[in-house]
């Protein structure tokens, strides 16, 4: 795995990436193909590029980026390569701890909760103005309009995890972070209510990708959402409407628990 050249770096962080952005439009991605076309217009083997695509998501992993389902990240990658692959990923290094992700996402979510208190100062005067701006977060949360009524249709309008059929409350999850109209595919999309979608955004609720089993974290165990833990996700009314079991993968290996 010694002497890479930089050529060749460039080229595995630029299939790495063209296989994320086809996981997260839920099209096929055949990584064996990917590695032999690698490996005959960049030389070594398909077997060297498939342990190189590793080494990337083990950098992702530490820059707390996500990785791709299916390529476990693999962490013998010498100093100066890691730097180059940071550098490539357009990332910086951080700790590994693994509650830094939810520690820093609540400490996200304190600010922007702080900030909200200060900008709607209830004031009669403005109170029209405070409703709109409440009814346009509301709409925001429950996600673009298309997007939220393919999942109402293919979900026959009840929550995939709860079963909740107050249309009011159910929102369009994205299971990949939104990154653009692309990410708004059925194949990257759950239907659930608001508050469960809270929890499945704060990585605390989380679905198997295999058996479609609900999985809650421990520290919800003893809650209302702790009966939630080892149920089946429900089923769309058409198997190719189903959300993608690469990315609900990727979505479990983001939780820290």
């Amino acid at each position: 795995m010694s002497d890479w050249t930089q050529d060749q770096l460039v080229a595995a962080v630029g299939a790495y990436r063209m296989m994320q952005r086809r996981a997260a439009q839920g099209l096929t991605v055949n990584k064996a193909q990917v590695y032999r076309e690698l490996a005959e217009q960049h030389g070594r083997t398909p077997k060297a590029w498939e342990y190189r695509m590793q080494n990337i998501s083990h950098v992702l992993d530490q820059l707390k980026q996500p990785w791709l389902s299916g390529l476990r990240p693999a962490a013998n990658v010498g100093p100066e390569v890691t730097g180059q692959l940071i550098k490539l990923l357009g990332g910086t290094p951080l700790t590994d701890s693994a509650t830094v992700t939810t520690g820093r996402t609540r400490a996200q979510l304190q600010e922007e909760r702080q900030s909200a208190e200060e900008s709607l100062a209830f004031s009669p005067l403005d109170a029209e103005d405070q409703r709109r701006r409440v009814l346009a977060t509301i709409v925001r949360r429950q996600g673009q309009a298309s997007f939220r009524t393919a999942l109402l249709e293919a979900y026959a309008g009840r929550c995939a995890i709860t079963g909740c059929g107050v249309v009011d409350v159910l929102e369009a999850a994205h299971v990949y972070p939104y990154q653009g109209a692309a990410t708004n595919s059925l194949s990257n999309g759950l239907l659930l209510r608001a508050d469960v979608h809270t929890l499945f955004d704060l990585y605390l609720i989380s679905v198997e990708p295999e058996t479609k089993i609900v999985l809650a974290a421990p520290t919800l165990r003893d809650t209302e959402y702790g009966q939630l833990d080892g149920s089946r996700l429900g089923q769309p009314v058409a198997e190719h409407l189903a959300v993608s079991a690469e990315l609900l993968g990727w979505h479990r290996s983001q939780c820290a628990w």
